[in-house]
C-alpha cells in the first residue's frame, strides 16, 4: 500500500453543502401501461385488433341493419327471393356487387321476356340483335339455349310474378301429350275479397285473370267472391321494388339475407366461445394454480384425474351428448367444457410451478404474505402473457371447431343457423351460386388470422421479461 499524506486529502464540496439524489425526469410506468405501449408498437397486432373490433360491431349491430321485412317462415320466400346475388348501394355503379348474373335460358323465353312490357331492363347484354329482329333467323334455328347477363333481381321478379321459366315448356308438353296444364299456374293466386282489396291498395296486383262468384247461403245479398290474379310476389314479400332492394351478400336458398344470417351465426358462435372460455378458465386455472403451487401428493392426484379425463375422445363426448339431449346450445357448451378445461389446467400448473420458487416469491413469503396474495399478486401477473395468448387463440379455435362440426352435420341446430351450416349449404351449389360459400368462408378466415395476430401481440406485450425493452 502507498502511504499518502493526509493533508493532501481534501473534500471536493464544502462541508455545509448537501448532496441529494437527482429527481427522475420521467414518470413511473405501471405494468399494464407498459404492456399497452409495447402492444401499440406491433402494427400487425394493432391492425388485427381493429379488425376484431369491426367484426364485433357487425356481430352486435349487423342483424339489425337491414331495411326490409321478410315474411318469416314463409316457404314461398325460397322461390321469390332465393339465391339472389350480392348488391351493394354505391358500389354497384363500379360494375361489381351490382346484382347481375350470367344465365343460360331457352331462346323463346328470352325473346318473349325481352319484348314484354314487364321485361324491360332485365337482359343487360348477350342477346343477339339479329335474333331480336327476327326470332326465326337462320343462324339461330338450331340454337335452343342462349347465355345472357341479366339484372338478377328483376329477373327473379319476372319469373315469379309475371311468367314462369317453364311457360313455353308447359305449352309444348300440352301439345305433345294433349293436356291442358296451366302455364301460369306458378304465378296465379286466388284471393278473397279482403285480400284483393288489400293488394290493390298496395299496387301488388298485376292482372286480374278471373272473378268467381259463389252463393252465400247465410246472406244471399252478399255472395262470396274469389279473385284469380297475378301479383307482384317480389313486392309482396319485401314491400318494395326489385330495383330498390339491396342484399349486400345476396340471399340464401330459403330467401334469407346472407349478411344478416352470417352475423346471427357469428353471434351464436361467439357467445358460446366466450361461455366456454370463461368456464374453462375458472375451472382449469384454479385447479392448475393449486396443483402447481402446492405440488406434492395434491399434484399427483390432480394429474391422475386429468389423465383419465383427457383420455376420453372429444368427438365421443360430443356425439353422445347430442344423441341424448339434441343440439341445444347448452349441450354444445357442455361438450366443449367437459374436457376443454384441461388446456387451462396445464398452462396454470406449469406457470405456477415455474415461478413459485423465484426470489421475489420467497421474499414475499418471508415478509409474511399469504399464499393467496402470493399466487394472485406476484405469480399470476407473470403468467398473464402466456395465459392471455392462449385465451386469444381459444376463441377462434372454438369458432373453427364448431363450424367444422356444423359443416359435417354433427352439430345441427334446430332453431338457429351457424356459420358452419351456411358453409355446408353453400358448398353443394358453389359453382352456381358462389356467394353462398365465399362470404361465410371469408368470415372464418379473417377471424382466424386476426385473432392469431392479436394473440401474438398480447403475448409479447404481457411478457414481463420484455418490460422496458424497445
Amino acid at each position: 500500500m502507498i502511504d499518502i499524506d493526509k493533508s493532501k486529502l481534501v473534500l471536493v464540496r464544502e462541508e455545509d453543502e448537501r448532496i441529494v439524489d437527482q429527481p427522475l425526469e420521467t414518470k413511473e410506468i405501471g405494468y399494464y401501461r407498459d404492456s399497452w405501449n409495447r402492444f401499440k408498437k406491433n402494427k400487425a397486432s394493432l391492425a388485427a385488433f381493429v379488425i376484431i373490433c369491426i367484426i364485433m360491431f357487425f356481430i352486435l349491430v349487423g342483424p339489425y341493419m337491414k331495411k326490409y321485412t321478410l315474411v318469416q317462415d314463409n316457404p314461398t320466400n325460397a322461390a321469390r327471393l332465393g339465391y339472389l346475388t350480392p348488391r351493394i348501394p354505391g358500389i354497384e355503379k363500379l360494375g361489381i356487387f351490382d346484382g347481375t348474373k350470367t344465365i343460360s335460358r331457352g331462346k323463346r323465353f328470352l325473346i318473349y321476356m325481352y319484348n314484354s312490357e314487364f321485361g324491360e331492363g332485365i337482359i343487360l347484354e348477350g342477346m343477339p340483335q339479329e335474333l331480336i329482329d327476327d326470332p326465326n333467323h337462320p343462324d339461330y334455328v338450331d340454337v335452343n339455349q342462349i347465355t345472357v347477363k341479366v339484372d338478377y333481381y328483376r329477373y327473379i321478379n319476372y319469373i315469379t310474378s309475371y311468367m314462369p321459366e317453364r311457360y313455353f315448356g308447359i305449352l309444348d308438353e300440352n301439345e305433345i301429350n294433349d293436356t291442358n296444364n296451366d302455364p301460369l299456374g306458378e304465378v296465379r293466386r286466388t284471393l278473397t275479397k279482403e285480400q284483393f282489396e288489400e293488394y290493390m291498395a298496395k299496387n301488388y296486383i298485376i292482372d286480374i285473370l278471373a272473378i268467381k262468384e259463389s252463393p252465400n247461403l247465410e246472406n244471399p245479398d252478399e255472395p262470396y267472391f274469389q279473385y284469380e290474379v297475378r301479383i307482384n310476389q317480389f313486392m309482396a314479400s319485401l314491400d318494395q321494388r326489385p330495383e330498390d332492394t339491396y342484399f349486400w351478400f345476396g340471399t340464401t336458398s330459403r330467401g334469407g339475407d346472407l349478411f344478416t344470417e352470417i352475423w346471427k351465426g357469428a353471434r351464436i358462435s361467439l357467445l358460446m366461445a366466450i361461455s366456454v372460455l370463461i368456464i374453462n378458465s375458472i375451472v382449469g386455472l384454479i385447479l392448475g394454480a393449486i396443483a402447481g403451487y402446492y405440488g406434492g401428493i395434491l399434484d399427483l392426484i390432480f394429474d391422475r384425474f386429468v389423465e383419465i379425463i383427457s383420455s376420453i375422445p372429444f368427438l365421443s363426448v360430443l356425439t353422445l351428448l347430442i344423441l341424448r339431449f339434441g343440439s341445444a346450445l347448452w349441450v354444445i357448451v357442455l361438450a366443449f367444457t367437459a374436457t376443454g378445461w384441461i388446456g387451462s389446467y396445464g398452462t396454470g400448473r406449469m406457470q405456477f410451478y415455474r415461478f413459485k420458487n423465484r426470489e421475489y416469491v420467497l421474499a414475499a413469503r418471508t415478509l409474511g404474505a399469504s399464499d393467496g396474495r402470493i399466487m394472485f399478486k406476484h405469480i399470476f401477473p407473470n403468467t398473464l402473457g402466456l395465459i392471455v395468448t392462449g385465451y386469444a387463440l381459444a376463441i377462434p379455435a372454438f369458432v373453427f371447431t364448431e363450424a367444422s362440426y356444423s359443416f359435417l352435420g354433427i352439430i345441427n341446430y334446430s332453431n338457429a343457423v351457424s356459420v358452419g351450416m351456411l358453409i355446408q349449404q353453400g358448398q353443394g351449389i358453389m359453382q352456381v351460386h358462389p356467394h353462398l360459400l365465399i362470404y361465410p368462408s371469408l368470415y372464418i378466415a379473417i377471424l382466424m388470422i386476426a385473432f392469431n395476430l392479436f394473440g401474438n401481440g398480447l403475448r409479447d406485450a404481457f411478457n414481463p421479461s420484455l418490460r422496458g425493452v424497445e
